[in-house]
């Protein structure tokens, strides 16, 4: 059995960085308040949405309540641990999608009371992936709750689930769990194993995961078989750069020894480093040490945003590297890393010439965002727009726009960048246009626009 099956909370109280979600379900539990027969869950992968729909299960029909938990020695709680009971049902929507799927598996099966325990309860995982057949099939059914019957629906992706399924559920917001939760989870999880470990190598893992505790518990399963968990073993099996070796780096940068640098890029291929991930982790490093050298870091994070962009598409990543830093430590330099493009045709040619001919964004088209990065010419930049900003609203000559990464914030906020952003905006929009920029996690973002379209 895996270590993350082995030590899945089996209790609210077990579920770490998400109190402000299990005591509000305790007290409705304690306090039979459990009528509310739909129940959402959102927020990042691996942050315990599935863990906390099945002890909600549990504790919905538990026959031995102890402060809103679950016993966990019930017949009613034993059977849904096991999974041996045809009334309690996970369904899986990424591979469920069609409607077929849901009158098979729900629709099809609610009218009939429990065989068993006291609430028939369906927990939908993923279930953004179900199609807009399936959702309108599934709406008929929770638009009616019954008393006997439960429905927990959870997704990475709330903007994707239909405003009347949303409407129709106790919406919760699971965030990404903090660094010093998991550390102690960790801690806790490797002495019940009798494991020894580093310090470093633990943070490591935490790093690494980004709130996930499936991945970080996942990674300590893995190196587990090593031995020790440590910084070396780390390393060797999951192609992790320690964070000395990334702060070294970074140092070496920052001294512009060139032959030291290319030396070290040699030495942390050879360590057996993912280098991919390795500019990955650097970013993170970055983002979180941001403050203590501002302007060296923010001028490094480029180089680290190029090679992320670029190394995919070549078979030797140390060349990617040591191309990017030479052209950093010497910008005259004409080198440049290219992304290989397919040959165009002349038919394609002439298509995309037909393409720059349409008319401009309006206000509020909803292809602004693409219209944006299509024409940002710095790779490094259009990279972070890509991925870390939403242009919430478009309002007369003004843009606004909700970045959801520390880092591209940062960025965003220099003159320079607000200005080119705001020029190409104007250009798009055929006016002259005000570009606001805020930072927003993008958990909270679509939390708060979930509470204002409610």
């Amino acid at each position: 059995m895996s270590l993350a099956n082995k030590h899945r909370p089996q209790t609210f109280d077990h579920i770490i960085g998400q109190g402000h979600i299990t005591e509000i379900l305790k007290a409705q539990i304690a306090g039979a308040k459990d009528s509310h027969s739909n129940y959402l869950f959102f927020g990042p992968r691996g942050t315990g949405k599935t863990t906390t729909a099945r002890v909600l299960a549990k504790a919905m029909n538990c026959l031995n309540l102890s402060s809103g938990n679950p016993c966990n020695e019930c017949v009613s709680c034993l059977t849904i641990n096991k999974q041996s009971t045809l009334d309690y049902i996970e369904i899986d929507a990424a591979s469920h999608t069609g409607v077929e799927n849901i009158r098979e598996e729900i629709l099809d099966k609610v009218p009939y009371p429990p065989t068993h325990l006291k609430k028939k309860i369906y927990v939908i995982d993923e279930v953004h992936m179900l199609s807009k057949g399936a959702f309108n099939a599934l709406l008929k059914t929770i638009e009616e709750p019954r008393d006997n019957v439960g429905f927990i629906l959870a997704t990475t992706e709330i903007h994707k689930v239909p405003e009347t399924i949303i409407s129709r559920c106790q919406v919760f917001n699971f965030k990404k769990v903090g660094k010093e939760d998991m550390t102690k989870h960790l801690q806790h999880i490797v002495k019940l194993e009798g494991l020894n470990y580093t310090p470093g190598a633990l943070d490591t893992v935490v790093r690494i995961s980004e709130g996930c505790v499936r991945d970080a518990i996942k990674y300590i399963d893995q190196v587990s078989i090593l031995g020790d968990i440590n910084e070396e073993h780390i390393t060797k099996f999951l192609g992790i750069a320690s964070e000395s070796i990334i702060k070294n780096f970074l140092n070496l940068i920052k001294n512009k020894d060139r032959d030291a640098i290319f030396s070290e890029i040699d030495a942390i291929n050879e360590q057996g480093v993912d280098m991919h991930n390795f500019a990955k982790q650097t970013l993170m490093y970055i983002d979180q040490y941001l403050s203590e050298d501002t302007d060296f870091l923010l001028a490094v994070s480029e180089i680290f945003t190029e090679i992320l962009g670029t190394i995919k598409y070549y078979p030797y990543p140390a060349i990617v590297y040591k191309i990017a830093i030479n052209k950093f430590l010497n910008p005259s330099a004409p080198v440049e890393i290219a992304i290989p493009r397919p040959v165009q045709t002349q038919a394609a040619e002439a298509k995309a010439e037909t393409t720059n001919t349409k008319p401009v964004a309006q206000a509020g088209d909803s292809n602004l965002l693409a219209q944006l990065l299509a024409r940002v010419d710095k790779p490094s930049l259009q990279k972070n727009l890509g991925e870390h900003i939403i242009i919430d609203s478009v309002e007369d000559d003004k843009v606004h726009i909700i970045v959801i990464n520390k880092l591209t914030h940062t960025l965003l906020e220099k003159r320079e960048n607000l200005e080119y952003l705001e020029k190409i905006l104007s250009e798009v929009l055929n006016k002259p246009i005000t570009l606001k920029v805020s930072f927003e996690k993008k958990e909270d973002y679509f939390g708060r626009k979930l509470t204002t379209n409610n």
